[in-house]
């Protein structure tokens, strides 16, 4: 049940990002969005169970990534617009906070590790997006050379 709730705020928060954004002129667009938002965070609460904390981001955001490029070739827009709304719940802000918080109070072993730590989820929701997007851009190039 909580996974639930969970997976509802993220999608109403999504909401909130895309008004933001300035996507509350197609609201179809932002409301998608959301959608692969609520996803991608259900897909990391399920993959937690089962992997590491950094698999768990990776593969959430590739399925928002997926999500995203999907959408972007069915409705004919930019693929930056379902991927940003998308990936907020994935953003590690806690962890960029609690660096922050360890670093003003000066106690450098909680801040390398929290530092480390929010490097290697960043690093992992970038390089889900990057395999993504080039599996879909080698595909569009073998698409148009046959």
């Amino acid at each position: 049940m909580l996974g639930v709730i969970q997976c509802l705020s993220a999608f109403i928060a999504c909401i909130g990002f895309g008004f933001i954004f300035r996507i509350h002129y197609h609201p179809k667009f932002s409301i998608i969005a959301a959608l692969g938002g609520s996803i991608g965070y259900a897909i990391y609460l399920i993959c937690l169970n089962f992997a590491s904390e950094m698999t768990a981001y990776f593969l959430a955001m590739s399925v928002v990534a997926f999500f995203a490029e999907t959408a972007a070739r069915i409705l004919k827009a930019p693929a930056t617009i379902f991927l940003i709304i998308g990936c907020f719940p994935l953003v590690p802000g806690r962890g960029i906070y609690t660096t922050m918080l360890y670093s003003i109070q000066g106690n450098s072993e909680l801040f390398l590790d929290s530092f480390l730590n929010t490097i290697g989820i960043s690093l992992s929701l970038a390089l889900a997006i990057l395999v993504v997007s080039t599996i879909f851009e080698v595909i569009k190039k073998l698409t148009y050379k046959s």
